[in-house]
């Protein structure tokens, strides 16, 4: 079968794909301007294709429409980048909980290093000051995830085996063992009041955007840690900055915003309780191998008429 592999570094997972399945014929493009050529000359019936800033989001939406397709593998969870398409004719599958694990070290990390004053202490180093602080340990601290899904339940793991107490918010009523207490998205405005340390674990959809805003925020139980690594618009910035002056958000982590890269005219960029990163919360060394493994085990499902792991619908 033809496979279009739309990449900017394909060398990352070339051979392996060449080597597992010598008798299909790949093609690789690694310049998005040529993407809607190499669709029309090619025809492939399947498509790997990554998002990223030298392939950027305006040049992935006419691989569902390219009239060949068939089955399209996005790399990275999100999938909003590609529009809407006709499930009738294509399936599409993305790689969510692939990196989870790995985006919920970061988190993990983070939360202990805004709660212990590692970063207190790195300035401190930098003035040459000695002086000691005091922090409460997580142990005695209740995490809220909002969005019990891959990276979510890693997180809730992590947490649970530091001691903390666990509250998640999800549709479904499946229970899972490191979560004390879960409910249901209605429950958010009372559970934010009782949470030390809220994590947000959502896809972005018109439903979750500013899902996080004034109201929230001003339910948070006083000087609460909130930690965003999904996508910046579920919180509402100016929300944001406004709990971050007020006090009434004591730190932060966020590696997700509205525009990115973040401006260097924007004020978060200034508050010493914030701990930003560009967008990088799951960026392991081997990411793209490990997507590209993932793509072959479901180009190997394909190939052999099984259903396909993490099929996602059209928004």
């Amino acid at each position: 079968m033809k496979v279009l592999v739309a990449h900017t570094t394909p060398n990352d997972f070339r051979d392996y794909l060449l080597n597992r399945f010598p008798d299909d014929h790949f093609h690789f493009t690694d310049r998005p301007e040529e993407l809607v050529e190499d669709l029309a000359r090619h025809q492939p019936e399947a498509v790997f294709t990554i998002k990223q800033k030298s392939f950027p989001p305006r040049f992935h939406p006419p691989i569902v429409s390219a009239p060949s397709v068939r089955w399209v593998q996005v790399g990275g969870s999100g999938y909003e980048h590609i529009g809407s398409w006709d499930r009738n004719k294509v399936q599409v599958t993305n790689c969510a909980g692939v990196l989870a694990r790995f985006l919920a070290e970061t988190v993990t990390g983070a939360m202990i290093s805004l709660n212990n004053n590692t970063f207190t202490y790195r300035d401190q180093q930098r003035a040459k000051v000695w002086q000691t602080a005091t922090f409460r340990p997580l142990t005695e601290q209740t995490l809220l995830i909002v969005g019990l899904g891959h990276i979510g339940r890693w997180v809730a793991h992590n947490a649970k085996a530091l001691g903390m107490q666990v509250l998640a918010i999800r549709n479904s009523d499946t229970p899972d063992p490191n979560v004390d207490e879960l409910h249901k998205p209605s429950a958010l405005k009372e559970l934010v009041g009782r949470a030390d340390v809220i994590s947000l674990h959502l896809r972005q959809s018109p439903q979750t955007i500013g899902m996080i805003n004034s109201e929230i925020i001003a339910a948070m139980r006083p000087g609460a840690m909130l930690i965003n690594t999904s996508r910046g618009p579920i919180v509402d910035q100016q929300a944001l900055l406004d709990g971050l002056q007020s006090g009434q958000i004591g730190k932060a982590y966020l590696d997700v915003f509205d525009e990115e890269p973040l401006p260097a005219s924007n004020p978060l960029w200034d508050f010493d309780n914030v701990l930003i990163t560009p967008h990088v919360s799951d960026h392991v060394s081997d990411w793209p191998a490990i997507f590209g493994r993932f793509f072959g085990d479901n180009l190997e499902r394909y190939k052999n008429n099984q259903p396909l792991n993490n099929q996602v619908l059209p928004p």
